[in-house]
């Protein structure tokens, strides 16, 4: 691949309308039917997720701590350590989103929110995005608002501390990973 990209010709291909096959809180599972456009003899069932974009928030504090969270993860049963976030709601700015979900989830609050990244958690199967947004000086605005599935608990950890805490594994989520590495990427700290 050359540094602009794929020098073949790559296209998208066609489809069905989708339909649902399942829907739950957090995502609805569709089928669709598909055809290459650049071989219509390849053709088949395609079968992904529809999610809403997601949002997480590195969330810095006067004195250079971000705000993590532990909370226990039902899909590999561990307890992780994060950042704050979840699902940006329909009409909801990714950024707006993120100040929200960082309100609700530590109580934490700031004025200074900006979208620092974005990545495609899974392109293969699911069809959202991941917005990470970097707040600094955040403070205490009040209690968490959880909601009645969740179960948070907030730290406060060094920034100098965050690189250590992944090559540990201490903090494993890819989407956590990622959004450092735009924080790297973007403001070269």
């Amino acid at each position: 691949m050359s540094p602009e990209g794929p020098t073949h010709n790559i296209v998208s291909w066609q489809a069905s309308d989708p339909e649902i096959l399942a829907e739950t809180k957090v995502f609805s599972l569709h089928r669709k039917w598909v055809t290459s456009s650049n071989d219509p003899s390849r053709c088949g069932e395609f079968v992904y997720l529809d999610a809403p974009d997601w949002v997480n928030v590195i969330a810095l504090t006067a004195d250079d701590c971000v705000v993590l969270i532990e909370q226990f993860r039902h899909g590999i049963e561990e307890v992780t350590l994060e950042i704050p976030g979840g699902s940006v709601d329909p009409g909801e700015a990714p950024l707006h989103g993120g100040l929200r979900e960082l309100r609700e989830e530590t109580g934490y609050d700031g004025v200074d929110g900006r979208i620092i990244g974005v990545v495609a958690p899974n392109p293969a199967i699911i069809n959202n995005r991941c917005h990470t947004v970097l707040v600094r000086g955040v403070k205490v605005v009040g209690p968490p608002q959880l909601e009645g599935y969740e179960d948070i608990h907030t730290k406060l950890v060094p920034l100098v501390d965050v690189p250590d805490l992944i090559r540990s594994g201490a903090i494993c989520h890819s989407l956590v990973i990622a959004a450092f590495h735009h924080f790297d990427l973007r403001t070269g700290e």
